[in-house]
């Protein structure tokens, strides 16, 4: 056995520049997956959007926000978590969103209801109002735009007032 120099490595494309093997100003040929070209016909090489399915658990994730409340985004959530990423953002982004409004009106809660109670006073509970329109309008709002931004295919973070971050 002879001790032979190893083959030279494949050639790459030079960066900017016609195809390897393709003469200047010829079309590209078909996709390469070594080279990083995207399938002909599409800009860039990559579409933008997820396969539908992935935007529809998206959105679903948010839609039961308005029916059932939570569940139906911690269920997408727990069975999509590991498949996609485009639904395991959503869904925990739509989960936070809902415990926060949860959180901000039990905080509410726990500091106007005990003085009401104690010095018999209901004009404490007027605080209430403040949760509750923070509920009814910013949480419409951003279940909206929500919704809307996982029907693209796109990423978008509610402001941290209206969603902590707990779910990942």
């Amino acid at each position: 056995m002879t001790d032979q120099p190893p083959p030279p490595p494949p050639e790459q494309p030079p960066p900017y520049s016609q195809p390897y093997g393709q003469p200047p100003g010829a079309v590209p040929g078909p996709y390469d997956p070594r080279w990083g070209y995207g399938p002909p016909g599409v800009p860039n090489g990559v579409p933008l959007q997820g396969p539908p399915e992935e935007t529809t658990w998206a959105i679903f994730a948010y839609v039961g926000n308005v029916l059932i409340g939570f569940f139906p985004a911690l269920i997408i959530y727990l069975v999509k978590k590991n498949t996609s990423p485009l639904t395991r953002f959503h869904a925990a982004q739509s989960m936070n969103q809902q415990l926060t409004m949860l959180i901000h009106v039990l905080v509410v809660v726990a500091v106007c209801v005990p003085p009401a109670i104690a010095l018999k006073e209901p004009g404490f509970l007027a605080l209430l109002l403040v949760p509750y329109l923070e509920l009814l309008i910013a949480g419409w709002t951003f279940i909206i735009l929500g919704a809307v931004k996982a029907g693209k295919g796109q990423y978008y973070r509610f402001p941290t007032f209206f969603c902590f971050r707990m779910i990942r």
